[in-house]
């Protein structure tokens, strides 16, 4: 065993050097096979902060969905004995993403499971991957800004008993948040002045916003506040998102949509479910006299509805025209190379001359030229035991 171990140790730096290259090949090939597996694409690296996620997934969702290949490992306890056969597969509703366009802080709105957590971490886990050079589970075309820092402040709001401690706990995260980021940073806070009086949650949370505004981050933040809703009608560096909800059904479907706040479906929902007329009624009465502003912020929601379908239009067709303009610029060169590498060789073989080698495709092999007949397009090329009379177009030099 000594005698082993001071053999190694003669070799120890390159043994090093050599595990060390394997584990950076690993590292590359475990990129590239899950890249493959799952469909992902490389986004484009931008320092003007555009962030755009087409048709973003979140990726431990898309692995938890998909499909198992016959012959695919099963982890031990995957699915406990006696447990129900496993549901109908899945498929991850894609989301899109966009900030730094018109706007730098976008407010999503909408019932809880709707999705609006899943939209925050989906956006940091696709920007985390990107900036670790690995391709990520969106469209063709996204675009990710240079990011100096991401910072997250996503927890569950649902224990009462916490609420204090939960509330201490979000502001101390906030408040450090807030120190540290810059115009460079991309920033996620779920549930936006959450665990305190709805009152003083929502200027808490305006503060906030403005804080961010200042600081020139791309954000993105998830509430249930009403009075956060209509921040954005005061800030055109702002914009609402919703998450759709259907209340046929009573079930989210985790769609995105930018230009929209949620609107509450507690009533719907609630004469859905038959709650006594009379009580919908008070309930109806109760909300018209706390919304007399209602049909102004819907008309103000639908003027900025339809800009932001025209812009998310525009920026669709900027993008195909300049896909399409790099595919003829890379066609362009490709034809301008093959024409030079055209000439190149047409000039080679002007050049040649007894005795230089040259390679025959017809024979596999090289052979040596006997003489060439350039009136006649023609050489004779010695190949193996004889010669042959080789048109000059069949007939490439072989570099010294």
């Amino acid at each position: 065993m000594r005698r082993l171990t001071a053999e190694v140790a003669r070799v120890a730096r390159p043994l090093t050097f050599a595990i060390d290259i394997m584990a950076r090949l690993d590292l590359i090939t475990a990129k590239a096979r899950y890249s493959l597996d799952c469909n992902l694409y490389a986004p484009e690296i931008n320092t003007e902060g555009r962030l755009w996620l087409r048709q973003a997934r979140h990726p431990l969702l898309e692995h938890l969905f998909r499909p198992k290949a016959s012959g695919e490992y099963e982890p031990p306890g995957a699915l406990p004995e006696g447990s129900p056969l496993p549901l109908a597969p899945r498929n991850v509703v894609p989301i899109d993403v966009r900030l730094g366009f018109t706007f730098n802080l976008l407010i999503i709105t909408g019932p809880n499971t709707g999705g609006k957590t899943v939209c925050l971490k989906t956006t940091g886990l696709l920007c985390l991957m990107a900036h670790a050079g690995m391709h990520i589970p969106a469209g063709e075309g996204s675009n990710v800004p240079l990011l100096h820092h991401i910072f997250a402040d996503i927890g569950d709001e649902q224990s009462l008993e916490q609420s204090l401690s939960t509330f201490s706990s979000h502001i101390s995260r906030i408040a450090y948040i807030l120190q540290n980021a810059d115009a460079q940073s991309l920033v996620l806070l779920d549930e936006l002045g959450a665990g305190t009086d709805p009152t003083e949650g929502a200027a808490l949370g305006r503060a906030i916003l403005d804080g961010l505004d200042q600081l020139g981050c791309r954000a993105m933040v998830t509430t249930h506040l009403g009075d956060l809703k209509t921040y954005a009608f005061h800030n055109e560096r702002a914009e609402n998102g919703a998450v759709e909800f259907d209340v046929e059904t009573l079930r989210p479907t985790y769609r995105l949509h930018i230009g929209q706040f949620g609107m509450s479906n507690a009533l719907r929902i609630a004469r859905r479910l038959k709650l006594p007329r009379e009580l919908l009624s008070r309930a109806h009465k109760y909300l018209r006299r706390r919304q007399r502003r209602a049909p102004e912020l819907l008309r103000l929601q639908q003027l900025r509805e339809e800009a932001e379908k025209a812009h998310a239009e525009a920026l669709k067709a900027q993008h195909e025209a300049e896909r399409q303009r790099e595919e003829l610029a890379e066609k362009t060169a490709e034809l301008a190379r093959e024409a030079q590498e055209a000439a190149a060789l047409r000039e080679a073989r002007t050049r040649l001359k007894p005795k230089d080698r040259v390679q025959v495709p017809r024979f596999g092999k090289e052979g040596q030229v006997v003489r060439v007949d350039h009136k006649r397009g023609v050489a004779v090329v010695s190949v193996g035991l004889g010669q042959w009379e080789v048109p000059l177009d069949e007939v490439f030099p072989v570099n010294p």
